[in-house]
């Protein structure tokens, strides 16, 4: 399977992921309004493809993976998560 035909994230989506949370995300040092306050990122990397099929984010133990019948990238519904209200992101 190729990334065009796989939602999973690719080693520079993470890093652009890993840098959205240092700006705005990172435990209890962000003033960004709508910050997650993330102490914890746990990729999870498949080593035959090299890409990143699943990650939690704590506290709160978000969970994003890639799969059957998902409609959008996991990248996206990550950064759209990362960047909603957090009434919103439960």
């Amino acid at each position: 399977m190729t990334q065009e035909e796989s939602d999973a994230l690719t080693l520079d989506q993470y890093k652009a992921i890993m840098q959205e949370i240092w700006k705005n995300h990172r435990w209890v040092r962000s003033k960004f309004e709508h910050s997650k306050h993330i102490k914890y990122v746990r990729p999870n990397w498949d080593m035959r493809d090299g890409l990143c099929f699943s990650i939690q984010f704590d506290p709160g133990k978000k969970v994003f993976s890639c799969g059957y019948g998902e409609t959008e990238l996991m990248y996206d519904r990550i950064m759209n998560w990362l960047n909603e209200p957090l009434e919103e992101s439960k």
